[in-house]
């Protein structure tokens, strides 16, 4: 699969290429402060590869629901049971089908646990379903903080154990994880270690 995803241009005026193959065989690492670019960068990101490679889109904040109607992404809505989000999640590595995970709306802890459950579904997808997938996962510090906030235990539990499993396990199963945070301090060691590429913004 070669392809470049255009990220912008280099000191010399030439496009700078991501290789597509690359990334999926690997997984990246996004951090810059608010405001920085992270938010556009992965959707450059997406929008490019959407045609080429099956999307999954971990989305906190509803900013990439347009890609059902641009892409054909198949928009789930996370206020379910995560029993009903896990058989989702298989069904979508079955039919090879994108998809946007819109957790706007819910707390933190809701979007931890809706998060873990999603993940944990693709991640125990069988063997026979494992295709290349681009997992991207916007403000990755929400679902793999680095010390204990508000919320319970077991969600940050759940949650950290679905980032940690994509980050350190998933490659074999297809799963190429792609992360953006804003700052690395809030960001689990265990999950941003794993990563083998970095795009690194305002800091």
């Amino acid at each position: 699969m070669k392809a470049g995803i255009e990220l912008g241009t280099n000191t010399t005026g030439q496009p700078a290429l991501l290789d597509l193959e690359e990334l999926l065989s690997t997984r990246l690492l996004v951090q810059g402060n608010s405001g920085s670019g992270k938010s556009h960068l992965l959707r450059r990101l997406l929008e490019q590869s959407a045609g080429m490679v099956q999307q999954a889109i971990i989305d906190p904040e509803g900013d990439f629901v347009s890609f059902s109607e641009r892409f054909g992404h198949t928009v789930v809505d996370a206020e379910r049971s995560p029993s009903e989000l896990q058989r989702i999640a298989l069904r979508i590595r079955q039919h090879r089908a994108s998809v946007v995970l819109n957790l706007e709306g819910l707390d933190a802890e809701e979007q931890m646990r809706c998060a873990a459950a999603f993940l944990n579904g693709l991640f125990d997808a069988d063997r026979s379903v494992w295709y290349p997938m681009l997992i991207t996962v916007d403000e990755a510090q929400i679902f793999a903080p680095a010390v204990a906030g508000e919320v319970s235990d077991e969600a940050r539990r759940l949650s950290l154990g679905a980032m940690t499993n994509l980050m350190c396990r998933g490659r074999k199963r297809g799963l190429a994880g792609v992360i953006a945070t804003q700052r690395l301090a809030k960001l689990a060691k265990n999950v941003a270690a794993e990563a083998s590429n970095f795009l690194m913004g305002r800091t």
